[in-house]
């Protein structure tokens, strides 16, 4: 992950003047966001350990206008990561696992969703966007008030 996890976004001003991003506007820039992350199909770079990747992360949501509460679920072989004991869940599946590891994701935005209230963001960090993750996020978008960011590698 670099430190700008998608392609830079526009922003404008609101009514008052102030400046509103395009992945977070109106009460979406305030609202709970649960990222699902992929670490196999986007993987951390070498250079980067587990801790500065999430500090990358969350850097880049702030830095577009949220100022919300942020929750994030790593997914994938975690041997050999260091990651930080707190401000991420990790779901350990050995390398190969796709299928599990997908089918886990799903269950946990689901899961997320029923515990979370609109408005919301829910962010994916993945490299396969398959017709599961499609239904499901475009199931949330219109029953509940979500707003929905989609990361790739």
């Amino acid at each position: 992950l670099n430190p700008r996890l998608y392609s830079p976004v526009s922003h404008s001003l609101d009514q008052s003047g102030k400046t509103m991003s395009h992945l977070f506007p109106g009460d979406f820039a305030a609202a709970e966001t649960g990222i699902f992350w992929d670490i196999e199909d986007c993987k951390i770079p070498d250079d980067l350990n587990a801790g500065e990747a999430l500090k990358n992360i969350r850097s880049a949501i702030s830095s577009d206008g949220h100022h919300g509460t942020v929750s994030i679920r790593a997914y994938g072989d975690t041997t050999g990561h260091d990651f930080p004991s707190v401000g991420i869940k990790l779901n350990h599946f050995p390398a190969g696992e796709r299928y599990a590891r997908h089918t886990k994701m799903l269950e946990d935005i689901i899961s997320w969703s029923a515990e979370h209230p609109q408005p919301s963001n829910l962010m994916l960090i993945v490299g396969d966007t398959s017709r599961d993750f499609v239904d499901v996020v475009e199931l949330l978008k219109s029953k509940k008030n979500y707003n929905f960011i989609l990361s790739h590698p």
